[in-house]
């Protein structure tokens, strides 16, 4: 929490540890914010950290309750550029300012809400709740995620100086979605696998990170580790590709860092027709031998990937 004389501060935010995919969870942001006499009149400014999966501009709704009115929050355009944000659009400003907050996969986005009204500067204190309804999950993957609020105004942005802060930022301990059939995205834990983009087509380039440094693992000190993949196609067949050979072998980056990366075309590498689509992938990590195996959590379950762009 960041203490201000003249900018809003989070005083607290009231959030479900859980929700069931397809369900509507309710968050209550409380704000205080005091003015000084001969500023504004300025529109409060509410940023919401959320996966890009859940499509929230289309599937949340945010009504505010103060002291000074009541009102329903809008979706600032992107087309609007931010106060202090050197020509940047709200969202886009957030994310430069306060990044993914600690998530761990890049996956995540700002999404920008003013209030329908502006209000004035009176030395006055004002104090309000934004009471948040968001419909969770749109991608259908069960999540587990650290979802970050913040607040400024329309006349200072992510600024401070002498009188004060003029924004508040907080993150809240990871939120756990279930319910889905989806993939199992977790951003808040590290990962021994990475794919990167973490939405991509059967026709992106996409690049498979294993971080050995994460747990002990049957491959820890390998000399050389490879990737034993099955994909899944949309006529129902599979295809595997397991064998150790320089086309399988990940790159250690740098030398001896246990860190281990393969980038690839999944058509291509595959083999597939013009007319088949690959929709889902089941990889392993295996040593030279092929023998010393390792999957999703550290178990002898492969890892999945869904092939999708959303």
């Amino acid at each position: 929490m960041v203490l201000a004389c003249c900018g809003p501060v989070i005083i607290s935010i009231v959030q479900p540890d859980t929700a069931v995919v397809g369900s509507t969870a309710s968050i209550t942001v409380r704000v205080n914010l005091s003015t000084v006499g001969g500023g504004g009149p300025d529109f409060f400014i509410f940023g919401f950290l959320v996966p890009k999966g859940w499509n929230a501009s289309k599937n949340t709704t945010i009504t505010y309750t103060s002291n000074i009115g009541d009102g329903v929050m809008q979706l600032i355009p992107n087309t609007t550029l931010a106060k202090n944000g050197g020509g940047l659009n709200w969202p886009d400003y957030m994310k430069k300012t306060f990044g993914i907050g600690g998530n761990l996969i890049d996956d995540m986005e700002w999404v920008a809400y003013q209030t329908d009204k502006a209000y004035p500067h009176n030395n006055n204190t004002i104090t309000g709740d934004l009471n948040i309804k968001i419909k969770v999950g749109a991608d259908n993957n069960n999540t587990l995620v650290k979802l970050g609020y913040v607040v400024t105004d329309s006349g200072n942005g992510f600024t401070s100086d002498g009188n004060g802060t003029y924004f508040s930022f907080k993150m809240m301990p990871c939120f756990q979605l279930t319910g889905g059939t989806g993939d199992v995205v977790d951003f808040c834990n590290p990962q021994l696998t990475t794919i990167n983009p973490p939405k991509s087509l059967d026709n992106d380039f996409v690049t498979l990170t294993f971080d050995g440094t994460i747990v002990p693992t049957v491959l820890t000190g390998a000399a050389n580790v490879y990737l034993c993949a099955t994909a899944y196609t949309n006529d129902g067949k599979s295809i595997t590709i397991c064998d150790q050979s320089d086309k399988t072998k990940m790159a250690q980056l740098p030398a001896g860092s246990n860190r281990y990366q393969i980038t690839f075309w999944p058509r291509s590498y595959f083999g597939i027709s013009d007319s088949q689509t690959i929709t889902r992938m089941e990889y392993f990590l295996t040593d030279k031998s092929g023998a010393a195996k390792v999957g999703y959590g550290n178990t002898a379950a492969p890892f999945l990937y869904t092939f999708k762009c959303s």
